[in-house]
């Protein structure tokens, strides 16, 4: 076939035509183009923000509801303020410039917490957190709240919610002056402080040798979080391995998927191309939570999960909820370690009005509203006596109290009571106890519970008459979007039905591939303790950790005593877990079990027993409050005679954290003691006691004590918003100029509008350099933040003090497994403060691989290194998590 020159020479000149068309109509093209672009802009923001706003919804009212009491309240209205205590700085030669803080006499025990719980630790804040390391494991204990504190940091993100600072007296003083003057005067007045603030701004910038800028100086940032996507993920729903993501996955994916089952089906079709551009900008705050609900052998295979997306996605904030003893794994992936602070009484006390403040609109399961208010009668019960209560305890008791619903007195009624209330109206506590028993003792031995496992658990069994009930269709991505034959199985069989009741109760909560777990461990723990029977049966379940809390609870329902026998009769490990665990047990049991001061016995003497190393004394005291039993003070008082002055220093602490308004003159004598740690601790515990007479005392401390113990005071008043403040606020003015400058380290932990403009004038114009050096700091730290956030501590081959100490031995500091080799040498063969850094560093870090030398290093002839080899035993075993023998 030739070529068609004719179609040719037609269709050039049609192509000409048009294109002249074209070029005629350029502008006009060119502007419809131009629109049509912007409209598809305008409708692909518009669809953006239309599914952002979808999937904040959806995550908001996750996070609303997944707490204890979920269903019927949200946490917005009830949440207290978490706060985060973090890890200590790793050890490091004395640096004689740093100003240390007077709560280092006050041991943190996290497994224990109580003994640190009443005092006024230096901690964290959520906006604190997001200043830090973008990669953090939050560490708590069961029932501290950790998940809620997942949840509210979501809900701080997204600017739902807002936590209000106590009623400040100096603030209504200043508030009433200022009502009084004329709408002049006060202009003026505010006028003054802002030119006072600029006025402080501007010297700390020349103090500093930094050229004043005064746009970014009176700039205020806005939190990283409030910047960030939330994301939650519990990691029972991460499930890397499904066969749908073939051989290769990029580590997102799981993630997407665990994502769209939390969400509404039109949000989850969204989400996965939101959600990877999020991650691909470092936009994505996740929060990672159910760790220590996994089975063990499921821990490995998602860590390393997590570990793939963190160096895929760096840039991202990433919070890894974990546990105080085994959390090691988590620190191995680079996360910086943070402790969830125990509630304190202004803690307690603030939940307790939160809960009745909400009362009134409290949702019930078997009633449509509650509408009268909670009498001052039982807010007063329910503040009384929370101390070494976990918050999943006092919410027990809060809730219990102001319900009054409870059959039986204490936390056996309160449990029962809140199974009630989660259960429909037709449903029986008594008829589904037994399939509630059976199913807890499964999750608490395997993990999870499946319906294919409780019908072979619970075959033959007499399964109580549950109706069928269409639920809500699971959040299923779009290809999952109809039931399968298991989801039409669940509505025939008793078991499905059984379980569909629980999931909506909420008492269960379920995960991918059909696993279940109880809403909340605690749950469970109480309800598998009811299958315990016989000594036999006890002592079995007694070496398994996953049962620890269960024999707790069992312990108000039948006698423990063999389990009590095993864990005292086993070999002591380092951390002397297995005994002490016993004390969380205590308080679940009656007053005349045989046992108790047996064990009570037991921990007087490890802390009181003659060269004893300081770490079990801490470990011993902090026990002892988690027993809650009074017969604590008589041990303490035995331990402030005749003893080392380490001994004296715990038990003054141990006598504040119980809280006895009788022990002040107890403790008034130890302010005058020889030894400056055990004044601090004295005057530390009178705050804790808090008493009229405590707080006198306190007063007069303050005005004639040492620099250090008017220092404690004043950090201590500026906990106690009706007494302190007002006295910090007087004592900043005071002519004494120990009194001002110890008043200005009580201010800066204050977060008032006063304190601030009150550290300004100190750092300006007081007359004298040691109080305005006070103030320097302290509004260096506030302007700046230089020590907020959590910091990861760094790796051995980048310290100082270990290079130099290889260099005096003609050697350089390898990297990677070498550099610890050289910490293992200098705690061989180093002098005795370098076997002591090198022994801290080990155990900070969990240093396994040289934690050998740590056995070795018990057997120096110095004291100081041989207890620091102990410590850092003691830390070696709680980031691993498995019991190492205790030196003989």
């Amino acid at each position: 076939m030739g070529f068609d020159f004719e179609n040719f020479g037609i269709g050039l000149l049609t192509g000409w035509a048009t294109a002249y068309g074209v070029y005629r109509a350029r502008h006009r093209i060119g502007a419809a183009v131009r629109s049509a672009r912007r409209q598809a802009a305008s409708a692909q923001n518009y669809a953006t923000q239309s599914a952002d706003n979808r999937y904040i919804n959806d995550l908001v009212h996750l996070a609303e509801t997944s707490h204890l009491a979920g269903r019927f309240v949200s946490l917005s209205q009830i949440v207290v303020e978490p706060r985060f205590i973090p890890a200590p700085p790793l050890a490091a030669p004395p640096d004689e410039e740093v100003v240390h803080s007077v709560f280092h006499v006050v041991p943190v025990i996290p497994d224990h917490p109580y003994l640190h719980a009443p005092y006024n630790l230096e901690t964290l804040s959520i906006d604190d957190l997001s200043a830090g390391e973008r990669a953090i494991a939050l560490l708590g204990r069961p029932g501290s709240g950790r998940t809620t504190a997942l949840m509210t940091i979501i809900l701080r993100s997204l600017g739902k919610i807002r936590f209000e600072q106590p009623a400040d007296r100096v603030q209504m003083r200043i508030d009433a002056e200022e009502a009084a003057l004329s709408d002049k005067q006060r202009a003026v007045r505010v006028k003054e402080r802002l030119t006072i603030e600029q006025r402080a701004k501007e010297r700390l910038a020349e103090e500093q040798g930094l050229a004043f800028d005064a746009d970014a100086a009176n700039k205020t940032a806005l939190p990283l979080f409030n910047r960030l996507m939330p994301v939650y993920a519990h990691l029972a729903d991460i499930n890397p391995a499904d066969p749908e993501f073939g051989k290769t996955v990029d580590p997102a994916e799981p993630l997407v998927r665990s994502v769209q089952r939390q969400v509404g089906r039109i949000t989850a079709s969204a989400i996965p191309g939101n959600l990877y551009k999020r991650l691909s900008q470092g936009q994505v705050l996740l929060l990672v939570d159910g760790y220590d609900d996994l089975p063990p052998d499921e821990r490995g295979p998602k860590l390393a999960w997590l570990q793939a997306l963190m160096n895929l996605y760096p840039q991202n904030f990433f919070i890894v909820a974990g546990p105080v003893i085994g959390g090691g794994p988590l620190l191995r992936l680079g996360l910086a370690p943070v402790y969830l602070r125990p509630w304190s009484d202004l803690d307690a006390a603030r939940a307790a009005d939160n809960w009745a403040a909400a009362w009134p609109r409290l949702a019930g399961a078997r009633r449509s509203r509650l509408t009268q208010p909670v009498d001052e009668a039982a807010v007063a019960r329910a503040k009384t006596n929370n101390r070494a209560l976990s918050p999943f305890d006092l919410t027990l008791k809060i809730w219990g109290n102001y319900a009054n619903d409870a059959e039986a007195p204490g936390f056996e009624g309160w449990l029962r009571a809140l199974l009630v209330r989660h259960l429909p109206a037709d449903q029986s506590l008594g008829r589904l106890l037994p399939q509630l028993a059976q199913a807890a003792a499964l999750q608490l031995d395997e993990g999870f519970f499946t319906q294919a496992r409780l019908e072979e658990l619970l075959a033959g069994s007499d399964m109580p008459e549950i109706a069928a009930v269409e639920e809500p269709e699971a959040n299923e991505p779009p290809k999952k979007a109809k039931k399968d034959a298991a989801g039409k199985k669940e509505e025939t069989s008793a078991v499905g039905r059984f379980l569909a009741l629980l999931r909506r109760s909420g008492l269960v909560v379920s995960y991918v591939g059909g696993r279940c777990r109880f809403s909340h461990s605690f749950l469970a723990a109480y309800l598998a303790s009811l299958t315990l029977r016989d000594g036999g049966q006890l002592a079995e379940k007694a070496r398994l950790p996953e049962w620890t809390q269960a024999i707790a609870y069992a312990a108000l329902h039948m006698p423990i005593e063999e389990a009590v026998r095993l864990r005292l009769n086993m070999p002591p490990d380092v951390l002397h877990s297995h005994t002490l665990d016993i004390a969380n047990w205590l308080p679940y049991a009656g007053a005349d079990v045989p046992w108790r001061k047996q064990f009570l016995k037991y921990l007087g003497n490890l802390l009181l027993m003659p060269n004893q190393y300081p770490f079990l004394r801490e470990r011993a005291a902090a026990a002892l409050l988690t027993t809650r039993d009074r017969s604590a003070l008589v041990i303490f008082r035995q331990a402030l005679t005749n003893t080392p002055a380490h001994t004296r220093q715990i038990a003054c602490l141990g006598i504040g954290a119980l809280g006895d308004p009788d022990s002040v003159q107890i403790i008034s004598p130890l302010l005058q003691d020889s030894y400056s740690d055990i004044q601090l601790a004295a005057g530390l515990a009178l705050g804790a006691v808090g008493t009229e007479a405590a707080l006198e005392t306190l007063v007069e401390a303050f005005t004639q004590g040492s620099e250090q113990l008017r220092q404690a005071v004043a950090e201590t008043f500026a906990a106690l918003p009706d007494e302190g403040y007002p006295i910090l606020y007087d004592a900043i003015h005071d002519e004494d100029m120990l009194l001002r400058r110890a008043a200005v380290f009580g201010l800066r932990r204050l977060k008032t509008g006063w304190a601030l403009t009150a550290i300004y004038r100190a750092f300006l114009e007081d007359s004298q350099w040691y109080v305005r050096s006070a103030a320097e700091m302290a509004f260096q730290e506030l302007q700046y933040g230089e020590d907020r956030g959590v910091k990861r501590y760094p790796p051995v081959e980048s310290l100082p003090w270990l290079a130099e100490w290889a260099a005096r031995r003609g050697e350089n500091l390898p990297p990677g497994e070498g550099a610890n080799q050289m910490l293992m040498r200098a705690l061989q063969e180093g002098e005795p403060e370098i076997q002591q850094l090198a022994a801290a560093v080990i155990g900070q870090l969990g240093l396994a691989s040289v934690g050998k030398a740590l056995y070795g290093a018990m057997r120096d002839r110095q004291p100081q290194t041989r207890d620091t080899a102990y410590r850092a035993l003691a830390h070696l075993q709680a980031l691993i998590g498995q019991p190492l023998p205790a030196p003989v």
